[in-house]
């Protein structure tokens, strides 16, 4: 039985949560959901599939509950993927072979990034986006849409996304083990960039900070084009450990106790405020100061501003002041740290959370949920449904071509963005 094609399922494979969201496209320009699922995640490593088998446990208990609440039956789903594997590359090829006949055709255009990408290729590296940012016609640079046009010579400068084929194949795995297909993978940070950023923010220098509970993901958009990419092996993870070792307590309850009272700025806790946390060992729990927590959280925090600095630096963004920066993910929540970040990187700061393309319920408004809604709105730009793919059995995909499954979709991109453009 064949999947609605207005139905869109994208899963969000963290290291804290697994995240499945069943939709259904409304209209031309956004999605409606129809039910979601969070359960806790297993078998993930800083954003990384590290126990196959784990991992396949929580992603079907996310699919099984969500397929109950919204009563449909889930065949194929849009996975995001992140973790420390990931890896960008901004290069220039030169396309011979564009405008031979006369004019550089969209045929021709469409063919770009799939033949960028296999140009590209490493032994051990998958191909996971390529998206073609400008175009050189002649050796003149800054076009970004050569449709049309006549040249000797064309050129293409493209952002390649790549993963480590070995993590890239366990993910593919784990989701595949429960007998849903992968219609694609999806950047996270990319994914939570089309849920929270407006087209203004595109257009002008925006950085998206997607703080998970592994890493944290680093997207900067330029001119409406995406040109760097990043990840920072810290997240939320290294908060809760933080508290966890320092008082020799159990990750749960410092989980707690990081949710319910950590701030990034131990100042404005009263120092005579005490809180109580279980430690390993004693019958009882004891009473720590607050403002001691807080102080852990804001070293770390500080760290990760620290971290997320040197990232843009490396982007060239040029005076951070007029840098966008906008926080998503789960850690965003933290009390007081985009007032550090505007302390300490840009005074424009914003916690990003799903904007109103997506019609969901109010408990996925939240930064938390930007990467699973962000899925969906890249699956529903997609000009159509992504055609099915073979796997060898192993939940890996047959390569058609040196790009694999993820040729299928490159193509796509390079029309997405420059219609946002146009």
């Amino acid at each position: 039985m064949m999947q609605d094609t207005k139905i869109i399922t994208a899963i969000d494979v963290g290291t804290s949560k697994v995240c499945t969201l069943i939709a259904r496209r409304n209209g031309a320009n956004g999605v409606k959901v129809l039910a979601h699922s969070v359960v806790p995640s297993d078998g993930l490593k800083k954003g990384n599939v590290a126990d196959v088998a784990s991992a396949e446990k929580a992603i079907r208990r996310s699919i099984r509950q969500c397929e109950i609440r919204a009563g449909v039956k889930i065949q194929s789903a849009h996975v995001g993927i992140a973790g420390s594997h990931v890896s960008f590359e901004n290069r220039w090829d030169e396309l011979g072979w564009a405008g031979k006949e006369g004019v550089i055709t969209a045929e021709e255009l469409d063919r770009v990034p799939t033949t960028v990408a296999a140009a590209g290729a490493e032994s051990g590296r998958q191909v996971i986006h390529a998206i073609p940012m400008v175009y050189a016609l002649d050796g003149q640079r800054g076009i970004r849409n050569p449709k049309g046009m006549h040249s000797r010579q064309l050129e293409v400068q493209t952002h390649i996304v790549t993963g480590a084929t070995s993590f890239v194949d366990k993910l593919l795995a784990a989701v595949e083990s429960t007998g849903v297909k992968v219609d694609s993978l999806v950047l996270e940070p990319l994914a939570s960039s089309e849920a929270v950023l407006t087209r203004d923010e595109r257009l002008q220098r925006v950085a998206v900070v997607d703080i998970g509970g592994g890493t944290t993901d680093v997207v900067v958009f330029k001119g409406g084009r995406m040109f760097f990419t990043a990840v920072i092996p810290v997240g939320g993870y290294q908060f809760t450990n933080d508290i966890c070792q320092t008082y020799d307590t159990t990750y749960a309850a410092a989980e707690e106790v990081k949710i319910e009272h950590a701030h990034a700025d131990p100042f404005l806790i009263h120092p005579q405020e005490e809180i109580s946390l279980a430690v390993s060992g004693m019958s009882q729990e004891i009473k720590v100061p607050r403002r001691d927590i807080c102080q852990l959280t804001r070293e770390r925090a500080q760290e990760l501003m620290r971290l997320i600095k040197l990232k843009l630096q490396e982007a060239n963004m040029g005076e951070f002041s007029t840098v966008q920066l906008v926080l998503t993910g789960g850690t965003a929540n933290l009390p007081g740290l985009a007032q550090l970040a505007t302390q300490t990187i840009t005074n424009r700061v914003r916690i990003g959370v799903p904007n109103g393309r997506a019609k969901i319920p109010e408990e996925l408004k939240a930064p938390s949920h930007s990467t699973g809604v962000g899925i969906l709105l890249w699956a529903m730009n997609q000009s159509k449904p992504v055609a099915e793919y073979a796997t060898n059995g192993k939940g890996a995909d047959v390569q058609t071509g040196p790009v694999g499954i993820f040729s299928r979709l490159l193509e796509r991109a390079r029309n997405l963005w420059l219609t946002r453009l146009s």
